[in-house]
């Protein structure tokens, strides 16, 4: 196999690593080559693989922990690092970054749980009138209008604060930088 003579030739510094992240416990699988085993026989190298390595957000001090998508917003919640030196620029930064990534999710799982709610209602009265036909998409097309359509201000509303609060994370960010800058060893 082509690929697979490339692979085996290939330094162990340019293989790819896969990482998987649980919503449940925010654990992470890497599969890693060693460096011993890039030079192997014919045969193949044998890749070290660690299971899975707990990442406990609570003793997270440099990973950003990304879960799965969320049911209802399909959000991918996040989980900031804390480092155990952490300033208080970066601690205000991350907190807000944290309101503003909350804000997201509030408004999201809400909107969507709307929107679920009206099109299975939709699709009911449809499907009833229809004879228990299935809806088609022209009929859906109607309804994703009409729902935009009263949904706009609810929108607009929201866009409108999510840019008030990302320019207000400017101010915490150029802060937190300014600091780190500043606290650099000569």
């Amino acid at each position: 196999m082509i690929m697979h003579s490339l692979r085996r030739s290939a330094p162990a510094a340019f293989r790819g690593c896969q990482q998987h992240v649980s919503s449940r416990s925010f654990t992470a699988s890497t599969t890693v080559s060693s460096a011993a085993n890039s030079d192997s026989t014919a045969s193949g190298p044998d890749p070290v693989t660690r299971k899975r390595e707990n990442l406990n957000p609570a003793l997270n001090t440099d990973k950003f922990l990304v879960g799965t998508p969320h049911a209802v917003s399909n959000l991918r919640p996040v989980k900031y690092p804390i480092p155990v030196n952490e300033s208080l620029e970066d601690k205000l930064f991350r907190e807000r970054c944290e309101r503003v990534d909350a804000f997201n999710q509030n408004f999201w799982a809400s909107n969507n749980a709307l929107f679920n709610k009206a099109k299975a209602d939709y699709e009911q009265k449809i499907s009833a009138q229809n004879g228990g036909q299935p809806v088609t998409t022209e009929e859906l097309s109607l309804f994703y209008k009409d729902f935009l359509d009263k949904a706009y201000e609810r929108q607009m509303s929201y866009n409108r604060q999510w840019w008030i609060e990302n320019m207000g994370l400017l101010l915490p960010a150029a802060k937190a930088a300014f600091r780190r800058w500043t606290s650099r060893s000569p």
